[in-house]
């Protein structure tokens, strides 16, 4: 799931999307709520979950990579507990929840109000599924599920919840989702305009007719550059023929550069260590420096040893339509783009994103 750029300024789409399926399993509590004093301690109770979901799965970084917590706190910001934070998470909102409705209801009124929880969170999440990475389940499989989400909803009180809607209590609530549905739908057109909804246009992931010509974004051919590295010695993209290639721009006055930089450096650790068949290419955009010295001065300070080419004109960058940092590219072995990532990236999404590649070139 890609980030959403607006300008310079990238915001986290994954947070975006829990955001907005939080609020879809508050409106779904609320639209089985009984009368106005039990709806609004339901509301109350399920925006806690919400918030306890989203405490849990940034906080379970902490027990995923401690090392990186500690040393830079701001991971927290940036990343999180991947799959088994997303669990966590889930299964602390859900505990919870389950505690507070029942008290509130007995066992019978309190499932019922968790599960409606859960189905409004779980049919956005679908939802999103279907838009971003239609290949991580079955696009069918994925569909019933969100269809009988919505049944459920309706069945259980989606006519009643229109019909008791107070514009003048829930106009703050209505004004929040028209905002973030609004930075989903520019996401949603980034992606249609840039060709990073490949894969539902497409279907199979393979090239099209697209990755003949040359672009920043997914299918096409990545703009081929020789620059110079911080050692003096050349560093061309064509080197990396063959090979998946992550490309990653980066500044070293950038504060979430240098929250991702730990992560370059452990990925490129390991594919040095396992001599696979992946190459890492760090460019600096060196014409947005003090210099080249301010540069070694920043590798050598924090000890990385990855690949580093310096772009001191910045025409690299413009070829790859970089405008906010970090922004990362993964390239498979014919030179075809196919992940691009705007903001910071952990070491495990990395991984992923490069394996991926690796598995789609070898199936």
């Amino acid at each position: 799931m890609t980030n959403l750029q607006i300008g310079t300024l990238v915001l986290n789409t994954e947070l975006l999307v829990y955001l907005l399926a939080g609020f879809t399993g508050v409106l779904a509590v609320r639209s089985g709520s009984g009368n106005t004093n039990d709806r609004e301690r339901d509301v109350s109770s399920a925006w806690s979950a919400v918030l306890i979901w989203l405490a849990a799965w940034k906080g379970s970084l902490l027990l995923v990579d401690t090392k990186s917590v500690i040393s830079n706190p701001m991971s927290l910001l940036f990343f999180d507990g991947g799959m088994f934070g997303f669990w966590l998470a889930s299964a602390a909102a859900l505990g919870w929840s389950g505690y507070r409705f029942v008290r509130l209801h007995g066992w019978k009124g309190g499932i019922r109000r968790v599960v409606l929880l859960a189905s409004g969170w779980t049919a956005f999440c679908l939802l999103a599924i279907l838009v971003w990475d239609a290949s991580a389940l079955a696009y069918w499989r994925v569909l019933g599920w969100l269809l009988a989400c919505v049944v459920w909803w309706m069945a259980r009180g989606g006519k009643e919840f229109w019909r008791n809607w107070s514009w003048k209590r829930g106009s703050a609530q209505a004004a929040a989702m028209l905002l973030i549905a609004g930075l989903v739908s520019a996401l949603l057109y980034d992606q249609a305009r840039t060709g990073l909804l490949a894969e539902l246009r497409g279907g199979d992931g393979e090239p099209t007719a697209a990755a003949a010509s040359e672009g920043a974004s997914a299918g096409k051919k990545a703009p081929v550059f020789e620059l110079e590295s911080l050692a003096g010695d050349r560093a061309a993209l064509a080197d990396s023929a063959g090979s998946v290639t992550l490309l990653n721009f980066w500044t070293t006055w950038c504060k979430v550069c240098k929250t991702e930089m730990p992560h370059v450096q452990k990925l490129y650790e390991f594919y040095e260590g396992e001599g696979r068949s992946v190459k890492l290419l760090s460019v600096n955009v060196t014409s947005q420096e003090s210099g080249v010295e301010t540069v070694r001065r920043y590798m050598e300070k924090y000890g990385y040893s990855f690949p580093l080419a310096l772009d001191e004109s910045g025409s690299v960058a413009d070829r790859y339509r970089v405008n906010a940092f970090p922004t990362t590219f993964v390239i498979d072995g014919d030179g075809v783009i196919r992940e691009r990532f705007l903001g910071a990236i952990s070491y495990a999404d990395m991984k992923k994103r490069v394996d991926r590649v690796l598995a789609a070139g070898s199936a």
